[in-house]
């Protein structure tokens, strides 16, 4: 146990710091009233950097359906480019990983099956023939893996694919589901990463125990995984009050993180009476998962937060994003890990104040910069997308 405490010490890198914030900017080209945008996605991965280039990804119902949409800003460029629809039928939760020198690879559900696009150019592929849903990316090397929740008879189960990119073509090299038995529940809600010695971390949404578990199995050559275990320390029994099996966890993230680790961030509703709560987990390189620890600081404590999610990069960087309404409206929080433990949550200023700001998602650069996008909501003129950049001071 206390050389897993020093690694993860090693793996946090610097300490915690403030940020230099630049202007934001829109993203989506079109608002209005009736326009409703979404930033939902496993893994909540809706920004990239590739290269010098971001890429954003959500949908919305523009053109009387929803459709899903990428728009991409170059550094040079004041502004974003105009989006791409990626979409030609109903399209749900798209995801965005950077492939780098400009370039992305876009995944995203359409009529019931999973969907994948090389960008910019590229022609979509069709991961899928079973109905499926909420696909995720991750990438390390030229290993690129996608994973998605797969109807296998009554329920879906969490399936991993090892895909190969030839120029601006995708191909499904293996497609396996993490447990090869017949789900005994839903499974949904997947979340990769790819650690620094290549091994594969996948967590989800499960509900084989009654109520909602986050689980997580790990593989080394993403082909066969481990058994599933629970990245929650709670066990399954009655909840307080005897309201039902356990108390329930959602939305698992993970983020490769320092040269070995893996942090996973999920809402956790173990403090009912409050709502959910943002919890964290660390494997530092043993592909286990340790102690739960709140995220959020005492100021958020009495209050439910939304849209979790964890971002890494591997030189030790990690930090924690959601909303909540502590002030009053929903604002985006960040709290960063300093070694020992979460610090205080600071406010993302574009994304704080009077209105609504949430549903963040969020990436860090092979520089450092933070690139946090939102959603800001106004009845009136209706919902914008919302993208800044962060800096260490």
């Amino acid at each position: 146990m206390r050389a897993a405490a020093l690694l993860l010490v090693v793996l946090a890198g610097p300490a915690q710091a403030a940020w230099e914030w630049n202007a934001p900017l829109t993203v989506n080209s079109v608002q209005g009233a009736a326009v409703f945008p979404h930033i939902e996605s496993a893994n909540r991965q809706g920004v990239a950097v590739s290269g010098d280039t971001v890429g954003v990804v959500w949908e919305d119902n523009r053109d009387g359906s929803p459709q899903c949409y990428l728009a991409m800003k170059p550094a040079a460029a004041d502004a974003f480019q105009p989006e791409v629809r990626l979409s030609r039928s109903d399209c749900f939760e798209p995801v965005v990983l950077a492939l780098g020198e400009g370039r992305f690879v876009a995944a995203w559900e359409e009529a019931g099956t999973v969907h994948a696009r090389v960008l910019p150019g590229g022609t979509a592929l069709q991961l899928t023939q079973a109905g499926a849903a909420q696909a995720t990316l991750a990438m390390r090397g030229d290993a690129l893996y996608a994973a998605w929740a797969e109807q296998a008879g009554r329920f879906r189960r969490i399936v991993v694919a090892r895909l190969a990119l030839q120029a601006d073509t995708l191909v499904v090299k293996t497609a396996r589901p993490v447990e090869a038995r017949a789900p005994s529940d839903e499974q949904g809600w997947p979340a990769l990463a790819v650690a620094g010695d290549g091994s594969v971390s996948v967590a989800w949404e499960d509900r084989r125990s009654r109520h909602t578990v986050p689980m997580v199995s790990h593989s080394r050559d993403g082909k066969k995984f481990a058994l599933p275990a629970r990245l929650t320390d709670i066990e399954s029994g009655s909840a307080p009050g005897g309201l039902g099996a356990g108390t329930g966890a959602m939305r698992p993230t993970l983020a490769a993180w320092g040269t070995q680790g893996v942090a996973a961030v999920w809402l956790d509703k173990r403090d009912f009476l409050s709502g959910y709560d943002v919890f964290a987990a660390f494997d530092s390189g043993t592909r286990r998962f340790g102690k739960n620890m709140r995220v959020q600081d005492s100021f958020g404590d009495n209050m439910a937060q939304w849209h979790a999610l964890v971002v890494g990069d591997a030189g030790g960087g990690l930090v924690a994003l959601w909303d909540d309404a502590r002030d009053g409206t929903p604002d985006v929080w960040l709290s960063e890990w300093d070694g020992e433990g979460f610090g205080d949550d600071v406010a993302v200023p574009a994304a704080h104040g009077p209105g609504a700001q949430s549903d963040p998602v969020a990436t860090l650069d092979a520089a450092g910069f933070l690139h946090v996008v939102w959603l800001d909501r106004d009845e009136t003129t209706g919902t914008r997308v919302r993208y800044a950049r962060a800096e260490r001071r």
